[in-house]
Parts: C-alpha cells; structure tokens; sequence
C-alpha cells in the first residue's frame, strides 16, 4: 500500500473539540493511479466516525471512494550503538583532559598568590636604616595581580568547558540506554491512520493531486478575551478580540491556520424525516429508505458448506454405523452405492438415495432427540424441495438431517453487550423471525398448519440502517449467517484491524492513556473572568478566523493568540453617582459595529503606556451597546450638600410638607473636555399608597432626565441623571428640590428626611 505524507493545515476550535483537516499530495506511481493510500500520522484521540476524505486538486475523474480508519506504529530511527560508544568514549576523555587542565591551573593561582615581599632579618645593635625598595614591590604587586587575573579568567573558560563535557558525557549516556533493545519497544509511538480508496484516470505527472483530510478530535476548547487600548483622554481607542486556546489532542498546531467558532462539534445536521399527514382510509406507512428484504432461498446457498461441515468418519470394522453428535447419527454409505447414485443421477440434477433399512443405535440418553440414518449428500447438492416439511421427513431423508442437526446445537454463548441487543435482532428480524421465512432453517419449528400462510411486513430498526456498524453473520451461525447484524458497539472496525498489524503493542492502552489525557483537559482551569462560549453565545453560533498562522503544542496549558481588530464605537463617560460615593467613575460606551456577536470575557485595559485594569464584558450582539468600567478618575473633585425642610401645609394643616435640596459641586481638572453623568434618585411612592403620599419635583437645575439603562444594567425606580459636559477647568454646580407631602398625622418609615 502506498504511504502518502500528509501536513497539518487548518484547524477549526469548536466549543468542545476541534476539527482538523491535513493535506496530502498524490504522484502517480509507474503512470497509474494507485487503489488504496494511507495517511499516517493521526493522533489517537480522533474520532474514527469523522473522517472525510476530498480531492481539492486533481484530474476530473479522480474521486475518493471509500475511506478507513486503522492504527500505525512508527519506530525511532536505529542507532548506531559502536558509534555512540566511541562518542562517549571521547567525551569521557575531553572531561578527564578538562579537569587536569582545570587542576594545572587551580595550583598555579595558589603558588602566585602566595608570592609576598620578604625582608632579611636585621640584628638590633648593627641595625642601619635605609631606603625600602618601593619600586620593587609595586612591580611584584602588578605581576600578582595581572597573573591572577589572566588565571581567574581562564579558571572560569575550564569550569564552563568542564560542565559543557559532562553534560555530554550524560546525553552519550542516555542515548546508549535509550538504543538497548530492553527499552526499544517502550519507545514505539503508535498513531492512528486512514485509508483511502481512489479511482480514476492518470493525469500528468508534473500536476500532482491534492488530497484533504478531515477529522474531528475531542481534546481542545478556547474562551475568548479581548484587549482594550485606550488614550489618556478616552477619546478614541482599538480593540483587538483575542483566542485563550487549549489542546491535548496528542499532535502539535504548527504553522496552521486557526480558526474558532461557537458551534458545537458533535451536534447533529441531519435533514428530519417529516411523516405526511393524510385524510382519508389508513394506509400501510411507505418502506423505509435503504432496506430490502433477505432473497428467498437464503440457506441454500450454504448446502455445500453444510455438506464439507459434517465430516465423514471411516465405518468401523464389524459395525453399520458411525456416531457423530449426541442427537445426531449418520451411517456411512459405502462408496460404492454413492457411485451408483452418482450414475443414475437424471442430466440436470442428482438422484436420491432410496432409504436404507440399517441397524441404528443411540449414544445419548433416553430422552435424546431420536437418531437419523441419511447418506450425506455430495458437495454439489441441488436446491431442496420447497415442500419439504420442517422436522419431519423427506422420501429420502438427507435434508432431515441439516434439519436436526441445527435444532440440536446449543445457542452461542452472549455477553451483555449480546443480551442487550437480543431485542433488537427480534424487531430487526434477523433472529428468530427471519429464521422461519423458508422451511429451511430447522429446530423449534412447528407443523406447516400452525404457521401463517403470509408473515407480516417486519419493519426494520434503526439498528439494522446503521450500515457502518453492521456486520455479516459467520456461517457456523445457523440462524442468522448470510445476514446482517448490528456488531457490538464496543467492538470497531479498528479494533478488528489489529489482527493484521503484526507488532507486540499493545494498541488499546494507547488507546486508554490518550482518553485519559483528554479528559484531564476540563480539569484545567480557565483565566479569570472567562465565560466558556456555548454559555455565552446564547442562541447563535459564530466563526471568527484568525489573522495569521499560528502554533498551539498539545501541553495542556493555556495560549493566547490574537484574533482580529474589532471595529467598534468608543465614547468615554464619567459617571457619579454622589449619594452613594462623592467620586467620578471613567467608563466607555462600546458599541458593537460588526455583523457577528462579541462574546463574554475579560478586556485586558491599557491607558497609554500603562496597564490599567482588567474588567469583564458581558456578550454583546451586533449594533448593541455596553458600558465598560475603567475605575476611579482623582482629577475630578465633586462635592454634594444636602438641606432639608419639613413644614406644615395644606388648606387647614392636615398635610406635611418634606422639602429636600440637593446641590452637586463639580470640578473638571483635566486638560480635556469631558462629558459626565450625575445620578440622583428621587423617592418613589409605593403601589397602594399614592392618595397619602406625593412627590413634586419643584426646581431642578440644568434640567434632569429619567436614566434609561443599558441592556444588562438593573434599572432603579426614581433614578434621574444629569449629563453635562465640562471644559477643561471649568466648575459647575447641579441643584434640585422635591418636595414630599404626607398627612400631618403620619411619618414615613425611617424617618421624614430621604436625602
């Protein structure tokens, strides 16, 4: 089979899971096409269900026509064991011819750093002062100094050399253990692989074709985050979506092009089956699509390999009869009446054999199936009689014994996997049911008058329409061979490959650790503030491509990646809110101007060369409009003052009139103009109260609105709000005055005062 290298191209991060797809390019071999290539390379933890094969590039008539998984074992290249021995062997030598140096060298810094000035000793009577030779011991100095220097130095080159050859020392090392044959089977890396089915006609050979593969493994995920560049003056900034991509698919993304998408991988776009709705008579529902019943006469087509099953034991001497099976005997026809028969037998067909009266005897117990005498039938046996009835007996009495021969054998044993699917071979009718559509099949039959004469329609099940998962029933199944049955579900096509990989490896712990692997993956957790995409998609699903080829390692760490520059309306505010915090609050309004939606996550904020802030942002679909916080502003001073009057009021007294006022200072001490929002909350009159209680707003200065909030936001009752916009170093003072008005003989609970 032809080995085609393939590369890793794209690949598409889903929710949960991704799908890759690998390209492939196809020369022809001796002017031919060839039949089947196989792709190596997969990892193991692809779903063997996605594969889809496609020529991208290529002739007309060249087409996929099947495709496959299966399993490949890739070994590391041989190593040279004399070679690696004389390598460690020089590298022994190096760090022994390192350390003599090294040796050399550390005597030579003792012996000069002991050189010292000495003096001779002078005798205290014949003590003459003179002159001390300064000269000479500044030029010793200098000496010991340079020398020390020059050694240090090149003591510091033979430690670095000294290090460098033991670490090759212990990878020449490594390499010999890693080249004994002990450890060489450990070090197999088994892979998954595909092959496909091509036909067609050749093409030049100076035009390859191009081949893609597609498959979709489980172990990847991405959230999304976003980073924010913003001016010192708020005005205008970028804003650029960012990927947080994690993987332990079990190969690298090097050099693809990436792509991520809110979708789920494993949801399911087939077309519905709507059923028709009808007035009138009730008909019979129409055949499902894709199924057709078993032909008639199924079992004889294996009469033959009846005929070759029941072997023929040599009569012994002295005796008429040969035992087989517990409830079975069959005499042993001498040859030469075979021969006879064989002779008599009309063109077009064979004689029977008359009955032959012979001495039987039984081997079973009393109550064992009565034996039968039949001379067994040549290999090439004719169609039996369609009126042959079941468990009785032919003129001849052959066909009576594959009959109850096959109603003797013990049902084959079922594990739960079997037993599970039992019902489902009766509804599918490949059991029981389709078992009686002819005579033929024998064992817990009836008479021919307990039968119906016409067997309902047996309507198919989804089982048995699941072509992929279906396979053919052996021949030494008597009641189901020739037919089609769903195959357990643990058992695949992979797995019944593996008898023909000729390697001592074990595939299906491959198989566990990488399932293992992929499963760790959600246990990873995710960066603060990230809200995984099929939460916050809510009910569409988006595709964002990535600007440039990236690389992802299958580490099972975290790796941000950017996605692409979002277009998007930016407008800074400076919201107060003084009742509760006398302090001003830098926000952007961001305004989403693109067709597709900005999903939660964390924004990264940078205010000119600085890192601000990381603040999160709710989903955003197009043409919607979020408020994003950026915290505290110190540059603009706001101050509040609040007085209050309570008074009595009304034609004769009977009411209390509550007047608050509310004066905000503001300061702008920016070098910018800038437009700030000032909240306030006037008192609301709860339902059922409004003939004791109302609230006038009596002086308000500017004039305020009601505060309409943004989608996300919790709306407030009696919320006002003032917007003005301050020029740099301009103060103004914002004033407002309500009055509220209850009966004399009442006070609101808390107390009158609400400011």
């Amino acid at each position: 089979m032809l080995v085609v290298p393939s590369i890793l191209d794209a690949v598409t991060v889903h929710a949960e899971g991704a799908l890759c797809t690998r390209i492939a390019t196809l020369q022809l071999v001796e002017d031919r096409v060839p039949t089947e290539i196989q792709l190596n390379g997969l990892p193991l933890s692809l779903r063997p269900g996605t594969l889809r094969a496609a020529i991208r590039q290529g002739p007309p008539g060249l087409v996929v026509r099947a495709i496959r998984p299966t399993f490949d074992v890739q070994l590391p290249p041989e190593v040279d064991v004399p070679g690696e021995h004389r390598a460690l062997e020089e590298a022994l030598a190096r760090v022994a011819d390192v350390a003599a140096r090294l040796e050399g060298v550390q005597r030579e810094l003792q012996a000069i750093s002991k050189l010292k000035p000495t003096f001779p000793p002078q005798k205290k009577d014949s003590y003459v002062p003179h002159e001390a030779p300064l000269s000479a011991l500044l030029a010793l100095t200098s000496f010991v100094d340079a020398e020390l220097g020059a050694l240090n130095a090149r003591r510091l080159e033979l430690e670095q050399e000294h290090r460098d050859a033991e670490a090759d020392v212990r990878l020449r090392r490594q390499r010999l253990h890693e080249a004994s044959s002990s450890v060489r089977g450990e070090r197999a890396r088994v892979y998954r692989a595909a092959v496909l089915t091509l036909s067609g006609n050749p093409w030049p050979r100076e035009t390859p074709a191009v081949l893609t593969l597609e498959y979709a493994v489980p172990g990847a995920r991405w959230v999304p985050t976003y980073d924010l560049r913003l001016p010192r003056t708020l005005e205008e900034g970028t804003l650029r979506m960012r990927a947080s991509i994690i993987q332990r698919t079990g190969e690298d993304w090097t050099g693809v092009k990436l792509a991520v998408s809110t979708a789920a991988l494993d949801r399911k776009a087939e077309v519905p089956e709507l059923k028709a709705l009808r007035i009138g008579r009730r008909q019979p529902p129409p055949p499902r699509s894709g199924w057709r019943e078993p032909p008639p006469g199924l079992d004889e087509l294996f009469a033959g390999y009846d005929t070759l099953r029941q072997p023929l034991i040599p009569q012994a001497p002295g005796s008429g009869y040969h035992q087989g099976s517990p409830d079975v005997e069959l005499l042993a026809e001498p040859m030469e009446q075979l021969e006879r028969n064989k002779e008599a037998a009309p063109k077009g067909g064979r004689a029977l054999a008359k009955p032959m009266a012979q001495k039987r005897r039984s081997v079973g117990s009393a109550g064992s199936a009565p034996s039968v005498s039949a001379p067994p039938p040549p290999p090439a046996a004719a169609p039996r009689p369609a009126a042959a009835p079941r468990g009785g007996s032919s003129p001849t009495g052959e066909y009576e014994v594959v009959s109850r021969s096959r109603g003797s054998m013990a049902p084959p044993a079922m594990d739960d996997e079997s037993e599970e699917m039992a019902p489902q071979e009766e509804e599918g009718g490949y059991g029981g049911a389709y078992a009686d559509l002819d005579g033929s099949l024998g064992g817990g039959g009836g008479a021919p008058q307990d039968r119906p004469s016409a067997l309902p329609r047996m309507e198919p099940s989804d089982a048995l329409l699941d072509y992929d998962r279906l396979a053919l029933t052996p021949a030494d199944d008597l009641d189901g061979r020739g037919r089609l049955r769903p195959r357990p579900s643990h058992v695949t096509r992979e797995i019944l490959a593996l008898s023909a990989v000729q390697i001592h490896v074990n595939v299906l712990s491959f198989v566990a650790v990488s399932e293992q692997e992929v499963n760790s993956l959600w246990r990873v957790p995710t960066p603060t503030w990230t809200v995984p995409p099929r939460e916050s998609a809510m009910h569409f699903d988006a595709r964002f491509d990535l600007e440039t080829r990236a690389d992802v390692p299958s580490d099972a760490a975290w790796h941000t990646l950017p996605v692409l520059s979002v277009p998007v309306g930016l407008s800074a505010e400076y919201v107060i809110v003084p009742s509760v915090e006398a302090r001003a609050f830098r926000t952007v309004r961001v305004e989403n101007r693109t067709p597709y939606p900005l999903l939660a996550g964390p924004v990264d904020v940078t205010l000119g060369d600085e890192f601000l802030m990381t603040s999160p942002l709710p989903t955003m679909p197009p043409g919607s409009t979020q408020r994003l916080g950026l915290g505290v502003e110190e540059s603009i001073k706001v101050a509040r003052n609040t007085r209050f009057d309570e008074a009595t009021g009304g034609i004769f007294g009977g009411s209390t009139m509550l007047t608050h006022h509310v004066s905000v200072e503001l300061a702008n001490r920016m070098s910018n103009r800038i437009l700030v929002e000032v909240c306030e909350r006037v008192p609301a009159v709860p339902s059922g109260f409004e003939k004791d209680i109302k609230v006038e707003e009596t002086e308000v200065a500017p004039v305020w609105q009601k505060r309409t909030p943004l989608p996300g936001e919790v709306p407030v009752e009696g919320e006002r709000a003032w917007r003005v916009v301050l020029q740099p170093g301009e103060a103004q003072t914002l004033k407002a005055t309500w009055t509220v008005k209850i009966p004399a003989s009442k006070m609101l609970g808390g107390g009158n005062r609400r400011t």
